[in-house]
């Protein structure tokens, strides 16, 4: 089908949602969604709609942790996907968005407009994670495996212009690409890892983009009742604990190993992330860990925020959704990825 434009305010919020905190703000997710639109609308189709023949590849915008000027402009998405088709020996039949979050859930959106090209409904994650490599479809489990990426952006202006080609292990591949990002100023738009559609039905959730748009029709339509009330309604919904609101009392980052750690205070809870919320305490006590999802909404208006929306004084109402009743993606339980995130932040990732 062609998507609406009232599907993309109800998938960019529910994925908004879904992001924990990380995967870009509804703002970032809207204006690259209407900037598709003034191409063309973009095709989503289920993956049982599907032919099931070429390749499938992944689309995201991968960053650099101390990068702070992200250039990145329309034609990058398209010229990242260009590149990837022209090494590829079979066809490019469909793209796929990595994860959950305000932009992360429509990434391959303006692609499918300027490229007619369909966004198949089988993100890699259904929910936002911390390191790209959890939105690898599993790839990373895969012995042997040789990951081809292309990626593009920065600005030309500041002679921070990159275009780049890999075909390396995934853990390679990573780090070339954040490498990449920081060159060009922050962020690259990346599409990568093309496989077979079976492949990434194996390793992605099928229909979670149709999720999304299904949580955020149904939660910005409570807001009508308030926010508290919609924010009530989240955490009734996927069995998970509305904690109330606070004021955000501090916001500092860090850097480990070439990551951006993010410690949050607002009294009496403590927010650490990396990439997205990875865990939640209050008094010492750990109320939630990834997998889990913590959210963070804006007190006014009940909109998600990202965690560098956080900032000194804010007020926010908080959420915690335990992972039993997320569909996450196969690279997001890599146990692996799990421990390097343990390693970062310092606490057991691990029930």
């Amino acid at each position: 089908m062609h998507i609406s434009e009232t599907w993309l305010e109800d998938i960019v919020w529910g994925g908004a949602l879904l992001g924990g905190g990380g995967g870009g703000s509804v703002t970032e997710g809207l204006t690259l969604g209407q900037t598709a639109f003034q191409v063309e609308r973009p095709r989503l189709i289920h993956p049982e709609n599907h032919p099931g023949e070429g390749l499938i590849a992944s689309c995201a915008v991968a960053r650099a942790p101390l990068g702070r000027r992200h250039h990145l402009r329309p034609g990058d998405h398209v010229r990242s996907v260009e590149m990837l088709r022209e090494q590829l020996s079979g066809e490019l039949t469909g793209l796929i968005p990595e994860g959950m979050g305000g932009r992360a859930v429509i990434d391959g959106w303006y692609q499918s407009a300027v490229l007619d090209l369909p966004v198949i409904d089988l993100p890699a994650d259904g929910r936002g994670h911390p390191l790209d490599l959890q939105g690898s479809l599993g790839l990373t489990l895969q012995e042997g495996y040789i990951s081809w990426q292309a990626c593009a952006g920065g600005n030309p202006d500041q002679g921070e212009y990159v275009e780049i080609y890999i075909s390396a292990s995934l853990p390679i591949a990573d780090k070339l690409t954040r490498r990449a990002a920081a060159q060009a100023g922050g962020a690259v738009c990346v599409t990568r890892n093309p496989v077979s559609l079976t492949r990434a039905i194996e390793g992605g959730v099928p229909g979670g983009i149709r999720k999304a748009q299904e949580l955020g029709k149904n939660y910005r339509q409570r807001l009508a009742s308030g926010v508290e009330s919609a924010a009530n309604w989240f955490a009734d919904h996927l069995e998970g604990q509305y904690w109330g609101e606070v004021r955000v009392n501090d916001h500092r980052r860090s850097y480990s190993l070439g990551m951006e750690i993010v410690l949050v205070e607002c009294a009496p809870y403590r927010l650490q992330g990396v990439g997205t919320f990875l865990t939640m305490e209050r008094d010492g006590e750990l109320l939630a860990r990834f997998t889990d999802l913590i959210v963070a909404l804006d007190a006014r208006d009940g909109m998600p925020l990202i965690m560098e929306e956080l900032t000194k004084g804010r007020q926010t109402l908080l959420l915690t959704i335990p992972a039993r009743s997320l569909k996450l993606g196969t690279g997001c339980k890599d146990p692996e990825l799990l421990q390097s995130l343990e390693d970062l932040v310092g606490q057991s990732l691990t029930p």
